[in-house]
């Protein structure tokens, strides 16, 4: 070694901090002029939680000290501009969470931290853990009450939901699950679309009790406004989610029996005792075939509305879109508008054949024209499930065949 180097000491270590441990879990607290609650709120989270754990408070447009109480504690601020919802702030904190599991609580002080470790361990297990409240004779006004149990009503009725409580604010969901749900909601109704939606998609949920207490600060929520867009939630959803039951079927009976009717009046007016169905009553029954079968195209729209959503699709539609079916009622379709045209044809020119005058071929004119819209709608049904067959069979499952590709 070179003497100049012989005596060279070498350079101390300097310290290292030590590694924070990988964010496990993001607690997301959606906070609307709640300067009141939150200092309580995060004492006693930060009470429950250690490194693994990253807090958000999503300050969503508040006009009071809610930001800057939130910056006094080890957590991260995020701010909307303006009010824009529950909802919204929620989805702006999943967005922005990075943790493998994500626990929603509301900013009110209503609900206990010392409940989130016990969500975590849970989910390890299961993809949604939902807290239901205990409360006291004082926790909750009386008609919040009974919303709560008028929508859990509803949600189980409707949507196949179990148990109860199912728009509780403390709640924990694996992010993977969350993120495939495309959640929509920025209001109240956003744990209603959340518990739809992880119904639809078969996730593994469970449930434990918690105690509920009196809110800090002014309540936010309205009854009735809030309860209206809750309500609207879950009507819409069903819309979505089953369009077998809400479109599809009853369509098809009122096609029936709009079918049938229109047949049994074909020949001329029908007595029944008092009761005489005349050619008013005809045009009625044919003006019903183009209204069911509308009913049904709207329910395939739902359903493929649904796929464009991220559901899977069902085995009807999916049937509906094989190739042969599609191919199938175009040309069903086509006949039947050929027919209704030569039909419409014959009977207005043999009428002007015969010098105008008064025209008495109405049941034949209305039972043609009806079947020449109702021909382009089948035609029209089947150019549209066509548009969206490669999206379906992407997402069939093994078995739901839709036929051969397109060429």
């Amino acid at each position: 070694m070179p003497a100049k180097f012989a005596n060279t000491a070498a350079a101390p270590a300097l310290p290292q901090e030590p590694e924070r441990p990988a964010i496990k879990t993001s607690l997301i607290l959606p906070a609307y002029n709640e300067a009141e609650a939150l200092p309580h709120v995060l004492a006693a989270v930060f009470a429950v939680v250690d490194r693994s754990y990253e807090v958000l408070v999503v300050d969503d447009g508040s006009t009071d000290a809610t930001q800057e109480v939130a910056r006094a504690f080890p957590c991260r601020v995020i701010s909307h501009d303006c009010n824009r919802g529950k909802g919204a702030a929620l989805q702006t904190g999943i967005a922005q969470a990075r943790g493998q599991y994500l626990v929603i609580m509301d900013a009110d002080a209503s609900y206990p931290a010392s409940a989130i470790p016990s969500i975590v361990e849970r989910l390890a297990r299961f993809d949604l853990v939902r807290c239901n409240r205990r409360t006291g004779a004082q926790s909750m006004p009386l008609i919040n009450k009974i919303g709560n149990w008028i929508f859990d009503r509803l949600l189980a009725l409707a949507h196949g939901l179990e148990g109860a409580d199912h728009l509780s604010g403390l709640y924990g969901l694996r992010r993977e699950a969350v993120l495939k749900m495309r959640l929509e909601s920025v209001g109240f109704d956003i744990e209603a679309e959340i518990g739809i939606k992880a119904r639809v998609r078969g996730l593994r949920v469970t449930t434990f009790p918690v105690d509920y207490q009196p809110r800090l600060g002014e309540k936010k929520l309205h009854p009735w406004r809030d309860g209206f867009t809750i309500l609207t939630r879950i009507i819409a959803l069903i819309l979505l989610v089953n369009p077998l039951a809400t479109f599809v079927l009853p369509g098809a009976l009122l096609l029936l029996l709009t079918a049938v009717g229109m047949l049994a009046l074909r020949g001329g007016p029908v007595f029944i005792a008092t009761l005489g169905l005349s050619i008013h009553s005809f045009i009625v029954a044919t003006l019903g075939i183009i209204a069911s079968f509308q009913l049904m195209v709207f329910g395939v729209a739902a359903a493929l509305y649904g796929v464009e959503a991220g559901y899977q699709p069902p085995r009807w539609l999916v049937g509906l879109s094989s190739r042969p079916v599609r191919l199938g009622g175009a040309a069903l379709g086509l006949l039947i508008v050929l027919y209704a045209g030569l039909g419409v044809g014959r009977t207005v020119v043999g009428w002007v054949l015969q010098g105008g005058g008064l025209f008495f071929d109405t049941r034949d004119v209305v039972l043609n024209a009806t079947l020449l819209v109702w021909g382009l709608q089948i035609i029209s049904a089947a150019l549209f499930l066509s548009i969206f067959s490669g999206r379906l069979r992407q997402r069939a499952q093994p078995g739901q065949s839709l036929g051969r590709p397109n060429p």
